[in-house]
């Protein structure tokens, strides 16, 4: 998707066996963390291993072609994403799904402790030359967001923008997120919304076309989740999930109506003032209706309660 471009990583469901790089090589100080706070992450390694991608590329996700709306798309998801985790001086941070690190630099540049987690070497070794391109200090170690090598209630916050729908096991991640934060700590999860509006609209419009002969030749459609996802995430599936294992702050939506057909094409000869007004309005009304935006974002923070099952919904 558009919005998922170059922005995170995760651990992407594909057969693979190859050599990583294992965080157990990097010193917990080096993280801003004590001894007691790391765990080996290598069970985690060997669970994984056959159903994780670990050489997975985010060049094939850009789009050739990107208007308004889609640009306006991935502003907002990271805007509204670093707006809730509002990083303080000193705070330990995790990105899961780091990527190339852009979110996790960020952070880092606004005085927090930031550490990366990411399963890809390719994504590991892009996240490298990102973070000495900004000479900001940041960890990048690879791991996946279902076995967090941190000890209990040893983070301050964890971020996860982008990434959650590529995880072999969602609900796994987010228990995970409760289980190494501190019981003050928050949780901030981003996600694309398969159920949003325009996604509605589009599919609506898409049938209408195809009905009257509209060949659509074969390409894939916004609202049709990619090859690499495990989850088609909506709003209420993606409160449900994390209401399990972490009580819900706050749920904001960000960007309203991508995915409508030839709505970008048309924003894109309006006048620029006009366009902006446009999507900066649409935006207003998408932060307080989460379930119709395009993208959603939760503040959560540990629960005091146990677990729950949640049933979720693949993207097959």
């Amino acid at each position: 998707m558009a919005a998922e471009t170059h922005a995170s990583g995760g651990a992407r469901p594909h057969p693979a066996g190859c050599s990583t790089r294992s965080a157990a090589n990097v010193l917990p100080g080096s993280l801003g963390l004590g001894n007691g706070d790391w765990i080996d992450e290598s069970a985690g390694k060997e669970q994984t291993k056959g159903k994780v991608d670990f050489e997975w590329d985010d060049d094939y996700v850009a789009l050739e072609v990107l208007n308004p709306d889609g640009e306006f798309w991935i502003r907002r998801m990271n805007e509204a994403t670093h707006e809730k985790v509002d990083p303080k001086e000193g705070e330990r941070i995790l990105d899961i799904g780091c990527g190339r690190a852009v979110d996790g630099v960020e952070l880092a540049r606004r005085g927090a402790v930031v550490i990366g987690l990411e399963p890809s070497n390719v994504m590991i070794a892009r996240a490298k030359s990102h973070i000495a391109e900004n000479g900001v200090h940041m960890t990048v170690i690879w791991g996946v967001g279902e076995h967090l090598p941190f000890r209990p209630q040893s983070l301050d916050k964890v971020v996860c923008k982008g990434a959650l729908d590529h995880f072999v096991d969602p609900a796994m991640v987010m228990q995970q997120m409760a289980m190494a934060l501190k019981p003050e700590g928050k949780a901030i999860i981003s996600i694309a919304n398969f159920g949003s509006l325009g996604f509605k609209l589009g599919k609506g419009i898409w049938w209408l076309m195809r009905l009257v002969g509209f060949k659509d030749g074969g390409v894939r459609m916004p609202w049709e989740p990619p090859s690499d996802h495990t989850y088609r995430f909506d709003y209420a599936l993606l409160k449900r999930m994390a209401s399990s294992h972490l009580e819900v702050e706050q749920a904001t939506g960000a960007s309203l109506l991508f995915g409508v057909p030839w709505w970008g094409s048309l924003l894109a000869k309006c006048p620029q003032r006009l366009c902006h007004v446009i999507l900066i309005t649409l935006d207003r009304i998408a932060q307080v209706l989460p379930s119709l935006s395009d993208v959603v974002v939760l503040r959560c923070r540990p629960s005091n309660g146990g677990p729950t099952l949640v049933q979720g919904t693949s993207a097959s």
